[in-house]
């Protein structure tokens, strides 16, 4: 990534974390795990599977590898293009896969 231009190295961590996060927000969906409480996310992380309000263990797995995934993307990237920036990019990100999931009746559960 730090071979890229800074334009470049910000629409190429967006694209990376667009398609992290929309996966963990599908998986999220199946498993009825409300990820914008921060609670939730640890007890996944913690591999809770309590937290679910569905039973999908495969889902599960998938979901908090790829939340692993995203912290270690996050660590990288901030790395390169700083904290503040890495942050703005997860905030544009979140809130697109919030509006999208509005938009087909999704949300928070």
């Amino acid at each position: 990534m730090t071979d890229k231009t800074p334009d470049a190295r910000t629409a190429w961590a967006a694209r990376q974390f667009e398609n992290i996060d929309n996966e963990i927000a599908r998986l999220a969906t199946i498993c009825k795990v409300d990820l914008l409480d921060r609670a939730n996310v640890d007890r996944v992380i913690r591999n809770d599977a309590s937290v679910c309000g569905s039973s999908n263990p495969v889902a599960f797995a998938k979901m908090r590898d790829l939340l692993m995934m995203h912290y270690a993307t996050r660590t990288k990237t901030a790395a390169v293009l700083g904290e503040a920036e890495t942050q703005a990019i997860i905030n544009t990100v979140v809130e697109r896969i919030r509006e999208r999931f509005s938009a087909l009746g999704g949300g928070r559960r």
